[in-house]
């Protein structure tokens, strides 16, 4: 099965960090697997719903950085800038 990837521009999330999500990816109303991608090269496991065309959830399970720290499974609810073209973390769920 292949999954999409979640590329967040920073080595956590974090209100206010930008991603990059696959147009597409998801179905309104649907839970798909994802592979969310770090800054720093770190990868974790994740899923993720489109809540409305500009919102996404986002489960990412536990990881660690290159850096060594460990980062636990969290949610994050996304949305859509258009201004920049990328998905900004709203919030921590």
């Amino acid at each position: 099965m292949d999954m999409d990837t979640i590329i967040f521009h920073d080595t956590h999330a974090y209100p206010g960090c930008t991603a990059i999500i696959p147009e597409n990816a998801v179905v309104e109303g649907t839970m798909a697997p994802a592979i969310a991608e770090f800054s720093d090269g770190a990868i974790a496991m994740a899923a993720f719903e489109r809540l409305n065309p500009d919102e996404i959830l986002i489960r990412v399970d536990a990881y660690t950085t290159a850096r060594g720290t460990r980062i636990p499974k969290k949610v994050w609810r996304l949305r859509y800038d258009s201004s920049q073209d990328l998905w900004k973390v709203a919030a921590k769920v």
